[in-house]
């Protein structure tokens, strides 16, 4: 599977772990998407016809984005919104604050590289605290069958604040303000090197080998998902993205970060893995003791 998804990070990132690259495409989606549920809310309006940033009502917003007016969940939301607006850092960044920042959102080019920026300043600790309300957002709220849809990026912005508990609410918003005042600091970001990446490569793959306890049937039922995406069922995208994402979740730091740095960023995972930056030629599979095998041409 890692060679596989190597060899597509040549033209995108979000090949190389079926995932990663939602840490920065969903970001922020929750909150700005509505309940998709049209059995409750059968005439709400889309989302650009409302600004969930408070608008000239908040408590109209939160009545449209299925948050009870005075819950503790709408607290919440309230103080994020104050916290954005007074923080001078988010101003410097974001100047229009947040009706800026609404656009920046619904705009996917604008969000994606806003997010980008700001996770990879994060601390490690930050990243990884990330990447597990992610994954508990997955496992909570996602079916088996992905909402029939192999596409995992609509599959989880299905997912909405409303949906969230307090707890998980307060703990997304308070880390997306972490991404947005990372992302005006304007730090050094810090890529691995090629040998770190091809390292951290084989961690991923053993850690992928403990998720689905060596199973043979899971581990080719893995391996044919990688070689052949595009004829894979909304069960199989499911599937993968929460053993790869659990599997990331298990390595050690700083093997994570290797991991998670490039496809952040956005950069190409491939020149990493290879000299030439090109062909990775050789990549160890998650599979059959996780041994050294040549690169599918």
């Amino acid at each position: 599977m890692i060679r596989w998804y190597l060899r597509a990070a040549q033209s995108n990132a979000r090949r190389l772990s079926g995932a990663l690259a939602l840490l920065c495409s969903l970001t922020a989606g929750a909150a700005i998407h509505q309940n998709p549920d049209s059995s409750l809310r059968e005439n709400a309006p889309s989302v650009s016809s409302s600004a969930w940033f408070g608008g000239p009502d908040l408590s109209d917003a939160l009545d449209q984005f299925g948050i009870a007016r005075g819950s503790t969940k709408a607290g919440i939301v309230a103080s994020w919104l104050k916290k954005i607006e007074q923080d001078p850092a988010v101003a410097q960044r974001i100047p229009g604050g947040v009706r800026e920042l609404e656009q920046m959102f619904l705009d996917e080019g604008k969000r994606e590289a806003l997010m980008s920026s700001g996770l990879a300043r994060l601390t490690p600790a930050d990243r990884l605290t990330y990447l597990q309300l992610f994954t508990h957002l997955l496992d909570e709220f996602v079916p088996v069958n992905c909402f029939g849809l192999v596409d995992i990026n609509e599959v989880m912005n299905r997912i909405t604040l409303a949906q969230m508990s307090d707890a998980d609410a307060e703990l997304y918003l308070r880390l997306i303000y972490k991404v947005l005042v990372s992302s005006a600091s304007g730090g050094p970001v810090r890529l691995p090197t090629r040998q770190q990446y091809s390292e951290a490569v084989e961690v991923l793959s053993s850690k992928i080998v403990i998720e689905l306890d060596a199973d043979p049937v899971n581990l080719d039922r893995y391996q044919s998902y990688s070689a052949h995406p595009e004829s894979s069922t909304p069960s199989d995208v499911c599937w993968t993205t929460r053993v790869t994402l659990h599997a990331i979740e298990r390595m050690p730091e700083p093997e994570r970060d290797f991991i998670l740095m490039p496809a952040i960023m956005n950069s190409d995972a491939a020149s990493l893995a290879s000299p030439d930056g090109t062909n990775p030629a050789m990549t160890p599979l998650p599979w059959r003791g996780g041994r050294v095998e040549p690169a599918m041409p």
